[in-house]
């Protein structure tokens, strides 16, 4: 995500009259464009002997909702003249997975510069 791009926009923006599809309460586990590129010059930058032929998990560490999301952008002035959005999801489908990216960091000594969407949206 960034500031205009993302999921937060999509709904906020797209989503008013349609809804959103999936669950209010649906787990989404989120990363700001920057630090993904962070994460992946700090892969580079341990080298071969410590990412060869390894998967990292990455992601800020704190995951949301939907309706979360949501929440999160409308406390930023970008976003302050929407409504929150009606989201569809039936509440017996799937909520999602929270993932736990800890080895990664620690692998790539890494952290996110954004700890959560929430931190970053109230800080627009």
């Amino acid at each position: 995500y960034t500031l205009e791009r993302g999921a937060h926009s999509y709904w906020l923006k797209k989503c008013q009259e349609t809804g959103v599809q999936g669950r209010e309460d649906g787990i989404v586990n989120l990363l700001h464009y920057d630090d993904a590129a962070s994460a992946c010059l700090a892969a580079l930058k341990v080298g071969p002997t410590v990412n060869s032929k390894r998967t990292f998990l990455i992601s800020d560490g704190n995951p949301t909702t939907r309706k979360g999301i949501c929440e999160s952008a409308l406390k930023c002035a970008a976003y302050s003249q929407y409504e929150m959005p009606r989201f569809l999801g039936p509440e017996d489908g799937l909520k999602g997975k929270i993932y736990d990216g800890s080895k990664s960091d620690d692998a790539l000594q890494w952290k996110p510069k954004y700890d959560s969407f929430d931190s970053f949206m109230t800080s627009c």
